[in-house]
C-alpha cells in the first residue's frame, strides 16, 4: 500500500531568496593542492583530500590526544575580497565521532583585526553550520568587511582527555538574502535582549518558511550593506541611530520596503506613510487577544492570528497608500478599534512585537507580508512549506514519522487506521509539488500547509500518555495568565493533563505575598496574596504548587531597597569594578535573607515544593567586591597579593572558583535541610544551566553535587533549543552526571529567548524525555500564548491520561 504511492516527484525544492558566493568548495584534486591553498595552524596535522560520495572534500585532522598542548585545530587561507554584502556564511562539516560536540569558529581578517563568531557541531552526520554576520565580534579593531584579507576555520578542543579526531569539510559559502533584519551591535545583546529576542522569533518564522534573512547591525547599516535587498525589518529598535534612519529613508526612496514593530522613529514617518500614535496599556488582561486581518491586495494573509499582547503603540495611515489591514480583538471576539497592522506601498507597521503564539498563523502572516513586498519570494516560500510538511514533531521525514507511528501505536486496528490516514496525506504533497513545478507557487502553499496540518493531527492523536510522569509548567508571572483568576488557569492545565505548576512568587528583593522578610510587590497590593490564591486553586484541581524564587537577582526590587543593600556593600561588583544589582552570596546577611525568605514560604503555606532559580553568580566576571576578597581570605587563610587578577585569571583562579561554588552550595544545603524539618515531604528543586562542568566554572552552579548529597528531589535543566538532537544530547549528558540519583524534568523552550516551538515540536521533545526515561518535563513558560497554542493540543495527545508526578511517593 505505502510503497506504491506516487508521492515522490523528481523536483528540486531548492529556491534561493538571494545570492550565494562560493568562497571555497574544498574540491581539490590533490592534498598538495589543498596545502598550497590553505595553511595549517600550529599543531594541526597536514591537510588531506579524501573522497566523499562522488567528490573530493578536505580532511582536517585534530591531534588533541597526541598533542595536548594545542587548544584547537585550524586552517588559514588568503582571501582578498569585499564581503560587505553577505549576511550569512555557511560551511558543511562532518565529524568523525558520533559523540562530537565541538565548537567551530569562523574568522575573517581585516587589517590589524579579525571578525569572528562560532557555531556548534553535533553528531557524525554532514551538517551545514551557519554563521550570521550579525553575530560576529570584532577583535583588535578590524578595518571593515570591505577589506577582508584572510579566512580562518578553527575546531576547538572540548576536554583535556579528548582523543585524536578529524573532520570532513566542503562548501564554504557567503549568502546574501533578500531580507535584512536590523539589530544593535552584538555587544549590546544583554542590554537590548528584547530586540534580539524579537529578531530571533521573526527570523525563525521566516527561515522555516524558506525565506533567508541576513542580520545587519544598526551601526553598520549603509546603502552598501543593504545592497540589493528588498526588505529591511526592524524587530524592535528603540535606540536606532539617526544615521541608520537616513539610510532606511534612502532605501525606501529607491524601492526598498521597511517593516517596523512597536515603534516608528519620527524620521521614518513621512517616507513610510505611517505616523506613530500613543502608548496603550489595556485596563484588563485579554483586551488584546487576536488580530483580524483583511486586505485583498496581500495574497496569503490569514483572516485571524492569535496573539496575547499586553500593550501597544497605535499608529495612523498618512500616505503612500497606507491602510489598516489588521485590527486587535479582545478574548470575547469584540473589536477594540486599535490598529494591529498598517501596510503602505513603502512598508508596514505592527503595533506590538511579534510573539511566539499561534506559530502557524504567525508564519503565514509574515510570509504573506514579505512576499507582498517581494513577489519572487513565493517560490522559496512554497519550497520551504513543502519541506516543512515532512517535518512533524521530532521527525525530519515522512518515512520517520510513519515508521514511528506504525511501531508504537496499538491496538492493530488503530495502527492500520493511522497508517492509512498518513498515507492519504501524501496526495496533498504531490499536488503541491506539481503546482510548484508549474510555476504556481502560491497555489502550492495551501496544499502543503494542509498536508502538514493533517500529519500533525495524526501525530498528536497517536501520542502515548503514561500514568506516572511529572508534567510541569514554569510560570514567570505571579498572577498567572489570567490575573485575579488562578482557578481558571489551574482548571485548564489540569484538564489538559498537567500536574505541576512552578510559579515565580519571590525574587532577591520582592515578594508577591505578604512577606515579613522582603518588600511586597504591586501585584500583591492589587491582587492580594498570590501564593494563597494559587495554592488553593492548584490543590482544588489536583496540581502540585512549587513556589519558585529568583535568588540573588534584585532587578525587580524597589530602588530604595537596592540602594540600601548597595550602600551596605552587599551587592556584587565585576572584575573591572562595575556594580550589578545582585546580592553577593558570600555576604552573611544576604545568605540569611535568602534562607529566611524561602523558609518563610514553607512555614506559612502548605506548598508542595520550593524551587531555586538564579542559584548562581551572574557569570565568571563576578563577584570581585572588596567584601568577597576579605571573605575569601578569611575562609581560606590565603593572602591575595594581586586582587582581582590572581583570583580571576591568575594563580588563585581555581581556588577562587571553588570558593564561589561553595557559597552557592551552602545556601542550597541550608534551605534544603531546614525546609524539610519545617515541612516533612516538601520537595526541593532547581532550574539549572544545562552544561556541566561549564556551569560550575562560569556561574558556580554545582548541581550534580547537590543531587549526590540529597539536597534536591529533582532538577529542571533549561534545555531550550529548536534542535531535538541537541535536546537529546544535553539530557544524556545530564543523566550521566546525575547517575540516576534524582529525576530530571528537562526544560522545554516552548516560548523562550532561545526557542519558540509549535505544539508538535513541544510534543516531540516530550517524546524525547520519555524515550530517555527522565521522569517528566517542564515547559517554559506559562502565558496566554502557550495556554492557547500548546495546552489544547497537549490535552488531546500526551496529556489525555492523568499522571502522578514521578517524585511523589506511590500509595501502598
Amino acid at each position: 500500500m505505502f510503497a506504491q504511492l506516487p508521492y515522490l516527484i523528481a523536483l528540486s525544492l531548492s529556491f534561493t531568496t538571494g545570492t550565494e558566493t562560493l568562497l571555497d568548495d574544498f574540491n581539490y584534486e590533490t592534498s598538495s593542492a589543498a596545502r598550497q591553498a590553505w595553511t595549517e595552524l600550529k599543531g594541526t596535522l597536514p591537510l588531506v583530500i579524501q573522497k566523499s560520495g562522488n567528490r573530493n572534500v578536505l580532511l582536517l585532522s585534530a591531534p588533541f590526544q597526541s598533542n595536548r598542548d594545542i587548544p584547537r585545530a585550524g586552517i588559514d587561507k588568503p582571501l582578498n575580497q569585499d564581503l560587505t554584502d553577505p549576511g550569512l556564511f555557511t560551511i558543511d562539516v562532518k565529524p568523525a565521532s558520533p559523540d562530537s560536540n565541538h565548537q567551530v569558529s569562523l574568522y575573517f581578517k581585516s587589517g590589524p583585526g579579525w571578525f569572528s563568531t562560532s557555531a556548534r557541531i553535533k553528531g557524525a552526520d554532514w551538517q551545514t553550520l551557519r554563521f550570521s554576520k550579525g553575530d560576529f565580534h570584532g577583535e583588535d579593531k578590524p578595518t571593515g568587511w570591505d577589506k577582508i584579507e584572510m579566512v580562518r576555520l578553527v575546531v576547538w578542543r572540548e576536554s583535556d582527555s579528548e582523543p585524536d579526531t578529524h573532520f570532513l569539510i566542503r562548501n564554504l559559502k557567503a549568502v546574501t538574502s533578500d531580507v535584512a533584519i536590523i539589530v544593535p551591535d552584538i555587544s549590546q545583546k544583554q542590554k537590548e535582549k528584547d530586540t534580539f529576542a524579537a529578531a530571533d522569533r521573526i527570523e525563525n518564522f521566516l527561515e522555516t518558511s524558506g525565506i533567508g534573512c541576513d542580520r545587519i547591525t544598526e551601526n553598520d547599516l549603509s546603502q552598501k550593506t543593504l545592497g540589493s535587498r528588498s526588505v529591511a525589518i526592524l524587530p524592535f529598535n528603540p535606540h536606532i541611530p539617526a544615521k541608520a534612519c537616513g539610510v532606511l529613508n534612502q532605501f525606501m526612496e529607491r524601492g526598498g520596503k521597511v517593516y517596523l514593530n512597536f515603534q516608528i522613529p519620527p524620521a521614518l514617518e513621512t517616507n513610510l506613510g505611517i505616523k506613530q500614535g500613543s502608548y496603550f496599556n489595556p485596563p484588563q488582561p485579554g483586551t488584546l487577544a487576536s488580530i483580524h486581518l483583511n486586505d485583498a491586495q496581500i495574497l496569503g494573509l490569514p483572516s485571524e492570528v492569535k496573539q496575547a499582547s499586553w500593550n501597544l503603540i497605535t499608529a495612523a495611515p498618512t500616505g503612500h497608500n497606507a491602510r489598516i489591514v489588521g485590527e486587535w480583538y479582545d478574548e470575547t471576539g469584540k473589536p477594540t478599534g486599535k490598529p494591529a497592522l498598517i501596510v503602505s506601498d513603502q512598508g508596514a507597521y505592527f503595533s506590538h512585537l511579534i510573539l511566539g503564539d499561534d506559530p502557524v498563523k504567525k508564519q503565514a502572516l509574515l510570509t504573506a507580508l514579505m512576499a507582498h513586498f517581494q513577489p519572487r519570494l513565493w517560490d522559496a516560500i512554497a519550497a520551504g512549506t513543502i519541506q516543512q510538511a515532512d517535518q512533524v514533531g521530532p521527525f525530519q521525514s515522512f518515512d520517520e514519522l510513519r515508521r514511528s507511528i506504525v511501531s508504537t501505536v496499538t491496538p492493530q486496528k488503530s495502527k492500520e487506521l493511522a497508517a492509512r490516514d498518513l498515507d492519504r496525506t501524501t496526495a496533498l504533497l504531490v499536488r503541491a509539488k506539481q503546482l510548484l513545478q508549474k510555476n504556481e507557487a502560491f497555489q502550492a502553499i495551501a496544499f502543503a500547509r494542509r498536508c502538514r496540518e493533517e500529519r500533525v493531527k495524526i501525530y498528536l492523536l497517536t501520542r502515548a500518555s503514561p500514568p506516572r510522569e511529572a508534567r510541569a509548567f514554569w510560570d514567570h508571572s505571579p498572577t498567572g495568565p489570567y490575573p485575579g483568576d488562578w482557578d481558571r488557569t489551574c482548571k485548564e492545565l489540569a484538564d489538559a493533563g498537567f500536574n505541576m505548576l512552578i510559579v515565580n512568587m519571590l525574587w532577591g528583593g520582592l515578594a508577591h505575598y505578604p512577606s515579613d522578610v522582603l518588600p511586597r510587590s504591586n501585584s500583591y497590593e492589587v491582587y492580594g496574596d498570590q501564593i494563597e490564591q494559587c495554592l488553593k486553586a492548584a490543590h482544588k484541581h489536583g496540581l502540585e504548587l512549587h513556589v519558585w524564587k529568583v535568588n540573588h537577582n534584585l532587578t525587580t526590587a524597589p530602588p530604595s531597597f537596592v540602594k540600601q543593600l548597595r550602600d551596605a556593600g552587599r551587592t556584587q561588583v565585576s572584575v573591572t569594578g562595575e556594580p550589578i544589582d545582585w546580592l553577593n552570596p558570600a555576604h552573611p546577611e544576604n545568605f540569611q535573607l535568602e534562607v529566611d525568605s524561602m523558609l518563610e514560604v514553607v512555614k506559612k503555606y502548605p506548598v508542595d515544593g520550593i524551587h531555586f532559580d538564579y542559584i548562581r553568580y551572574p557569570n565568571d566576571r563576578h563577584d570581585y567586591s572588596d567584601f568577597s576578597r576579605q571573605k575569601f581570605e578569611a575562609d581560606t587563610g590565603i593572602k591575595v597579593d594581586n586582587w582581582p587578577t590572581d583570583c580571576y585569571s591568575g594563580k588563585l583562579k581555581s581556588r577562587y572558583r571553588n570558593w564561589r561554588a561553595d557559597q552557592i552550595t551552602r545556601l542550597v544545603e541550608t534551605v534544603s535541610r531546614e525546609a524539610r524539618q519545617i515541612r516533612p515531604g516538601v520537595k526541593l528543586s532547581a532550574a539549572v544551566f544545562r552544561e556541566y562542568p561549564d556551569c560550575r566554572e562560569w556561574v558556580a552552579q554545582d548541581w550534580p553535587l547537590w543531587a549526590k548529597r540529597g539536597y534536591l528531589d529533582f532538577i529542571c535543566p533549561m534545555d531550550y533549543t529548536t534542535s531535538d538532537e541537541q535536546f537529546r544530547l544535553w539530557i544524556e549528558d545530564q543523566q550521566k552526571h546525575l547517575a540516576g540519583s534524582i529525576p530530571i524534568y528537562p526544560g522545554i523552550g516552548a516560548l523562550s529567548t532561545e526557542a519558540t516551538l509549535s505544539s508538535d515540536r513541544v510534543l516531540g521533545q516530550v517524546d524525547v524525555t520519555r524515550q530517555l526515561r527522565t521522569g517528566g518535563f517542564t515547559v517554559f513558560s506559562l502565558s496566554p500564548q502557550t495556554l492557547s497554542s500548546i495546552v489544547p493540543d497537549f490535552k488531546q495527545s500526551a496529556g489525555k491520561v492523568k499522571a502522578i508526578p514521578t517524585h511523589r511517593a506511590q500509595k501502598k
